[in-house]
């Protein structure tokens, strides 16, 4: 190695060895001390679908959770159901319906929709747009939960591969989650599945990118299409791996537990 190169190396060494960015390597006793030192307001919250709370452990600030199924299987329903049950427990949200016109999006709440943030307009292909009203809505109504539905709107074909260009929709949503922490749910269709078949994660459209990312994967299908009784699956649980099928129903404009129902229709 030449004399240069030697003391180009050492230059380099010492620099590394005098780093103290952010970005420095830090012992985990440190990172539990700036973790105690946190001043952000941990958030916590419940789907108040008893079953369901069980096995996720609740909604935490940070966490991504992408709701799945086919057309008219309930997806949005249960995520307006969320809306509804967030607001019980004095959460926030800001909504981003690209599928719905704003009064069918609306009407779906029912008589006497909750209180909810949206953009006055909604600009699709762009995350960074979404990134953008996500912390305003935080910073003007401190809303901690946000919904995009769906995904497909937010892609943009870069790279001409689809997958791939999920995959960023995908990780730039997580950051949004972590960044701001809030709890980030996120609409995405299913590819089509054979009638006697169960829906999984691998049948998630476009790309293995929306469940790799994911922290959660809530699926929901009708019951030999039954109009109101369905299934929801959890067929992804990065807190406990914990994974389960829960009988559910739409009673009223709302997704309730099958074995709640009488205790909703007292």
């Amino acid at each position: 190695m030449s004399n240069t190169k030697v003391k180009e190396t050492i230059t380099l060494e010492q620099k590394l060895h005098e780093y103290a960015g952010e970005d420095r390597v830090i012992s985990s006793a440190e990172m539990q001390r700036i973790i105690q030192a946190d001043s952000r307001r941990e958030i916590e919250i419940k789907s108040l679908l008893p079953t369901l709370d069980k096995t996720l452990k609740g909604f935490n600030a940070g966490e991504l959770t992408t709701i799945s199924g086919l057309t008219g299987e309930g997806k949005t329903t249960l995520a307006q159901t969320l809306t509804v049950n967030l607001e019980k427990q004095g959460i926030k949200s800001v909504w981003f319906s690209f599928e719905m016109p704003p009064k069918y999006f609306i009407r779906g709440f029912g008589e006497t929709p909750p209180k909810f943030y949206t953009p006055a307009k909604l600009k699709t292909n762009s995350v960074e747009w979404v990134r953008q009203r996500v912390h305003e809505a935080k910073l003007k109504y401190d809303c901690r939960a946000a919904f995009v539905d769906h995904l497909h709107f937010l892609v943009e074909l870069k790279s001409g591969n689809m997958s791939l260009d999920i995959g960023y929709v995908m990780r730039s949503l997580k950051r949004i989650a972590v960044d701001l922490n809030i709890c980030f749910f996120l609409i995405a269709h299913l590819a089509k599945v054979d009638a006697d078949s169960e829906p999984g994660n691998s049948d998630l459209r476009d790309s293995s990118f929306i469940a790799q990312e994911s922290d959660n994967v809530i699926i929901v299908w009708r019951k030999n299409n039954h109009p109101t009784d369905a299934v929801l699956k959890v067929a992804k649980n990065r807190k406990t791996g914990e994974r389960r099928k829960i009988d559910i129903t739409k009673f009223g404009d709302r997704i309730v537990e099958l074995s709640d129902i009488e205790d909703v229709r007292e």
